[in-house]
């Protein structure tokens, strides 16, 4: 085993387990939805982002105004229609235009 340090794998790691909870209960969006927006806001202000906000997880700032309560791809209309369904590594369903490829998670 080894002893090396890998907060890149760890980090990824925890996000999706974080990911897996939400999918499973509810009661984890409450916990984690504040604490994530105030963490995101933060690298957004330090310019972690992009200095326009171009790469915020939560959308790209210079095409709007975005926060967890208002998500890219899935609160705002897709031109394309309906979305096809499949599931991901972490057994989440998503729904997947074949126009634009935004997604929208489905709760199972």
């Amino acid at each position: 085993m080894t002893t090396e340090n890998r907060p890149q794998l760890r980090l990824t790691t925890v996000l999706q387990r974080m990911s897996a909870l939400v999918a499973k209960d509810e009661k984890y969006v409450e916990l984690f939805l504040d604490p994530l927006e105030k963490l995101l806001e933060e690298v957004k202000e330090q310019k972690g982002f992009g200095v326009q906000g171009q790469f915020d997880p939560r959308g790209d700032a210079t095409q709007g105004a975005f926060s967890l309560n208002h998500v890219a791809g899935v609160d705002d209309e897709c031109p394309h229609g309906k979305f096809t369904t499949r599931d991901c590594e972490l057994r989440i369903q998503h729904g997947i235009c074949g126009g634009c490829g935004r997604q929208h998670v489905y709760p199972k």
